[in-house]
């Protein structure tokens, strides 16, 4: 830049959307410590149009998602559709087998990657 000013850096979207791959799949292996590694130690989950944080913290990831993992044998995520926007991944999914529940339910989950680690997520269902 000319007026001395640094260039931010730009997110590497390609590296965000593999991210959020690669949590997706160990979501659907059921795999938590490989879920867990792709989040950062403070990531914040929440839910949208809600103003509160829903769980703040990979422990209370591990918390939250262990026991769903035992519990659902039969738990799968279906990738709808993507966008990638820089740091940012809008995944649409359709989610079945929670709790042995073969119902679908309809997620849109957006990722906030920084550091190569997933920092934020929002869910909206």
């Amino acid at each position: 830049m000319t007026d001395g000013r640094k260039a931010l850096a730009q997110p590497d979207e390609a590296a965000s959307t593999a991210l959020a791959q690669r949590q997706l799949d160990a979501y659907n292996a059921r795999d938590l410590d490989a879920f867990a590694a792709c989040f950062g130690e403070q990531v914040e989950a929440r839910v949208l149009g809600a103003d509160e944080v829903a769980w703040r913290g990979r422990a209370a990831l591990r918390e939250r998602y262990g026991p769903l993992f035992a519990a659902s044998p039969a738990l799968h995520c279906r990738l709808v559709s993507r966008i990638s926007m820089g740091a940012f991944v809008f995944d649409q999914e359709s989610v079945t087998g929670r709790n042995g529940d073969p119902a679908e339910t309809r997620v849109v989950a957006a990722y906030e990657v920084r550091g190569g680690e997933i920092v934020r997520v929002w869910f909206a269902a």
